[in-house]
């Protein structure tokens, strides 16, 4: 594993809360590619590539206590601990990844501002896209209210 403020660690950032499934992937991804498949192991490495404070905030966790392989049913183990993280970051839950006020923030700064030029329409295209493709693939609204919104 390399060390913290190596270029290729993962990196977290508590006033981005979306970023964190990322970190976690990216994490996994090195514990995958260094062979790092101790519990305990996992979650000190977790831990020792984020800030202090977020660092002190993780340890206090109950889940980080050590992992008991004699009785696994306890929540002791990486992936109860990287849940449990997550629950203390509203938005970083891929369920709750987008709601419609992250789609009336970018149309109403799209309404603030007068798109002149094909990259500004693009760029408020992407973000637009974005945030509605998951609405609609995840129920929240229809294709319809989706592109309703997108003419308006």
């Amino acid at each position: 594993m390399p060390a913290r403020g190596h270029g290729t660690v993962p990196s977290f950032n508590p006033s981005k809360p979306r970023e964190l499934p990322r970190y976690f992937t990216k994490l996994e991804f090195l514990f995958a590619s260094s062979g790092v498949t101790d519990n305990a192991k996992k979650k000190a490495l977790g831990i020792c590539y984020v800030d202090y404070k977020t660092s002190e905030k993780w340890l206090l966790i109950s889940e980080y206590q050590p992992y008991d392989d004699s009785q696994p049913a306890l929540p002791y183990s990486y992936d109860n601990w990287k849940r449990a993280v997550i629950s203390l970051y509203p938005g970083a839950d891929t369920a709750t990844k987008y709601s419609m006020a992250d789609l009336d923030q970018i149309m109403g700064k799209a309404a603030c501002t007068n798109i002149k030029t094909i990259g500004q329409f693009a760029d408020y295209y992407r973000k637009f896209y974005q945030v509605s493709k998951w609405l609609t693939d995840s129920g929240r609204i229809g294709s319809l209210e989706r592109d309703r919104f997108f003419r308006n």
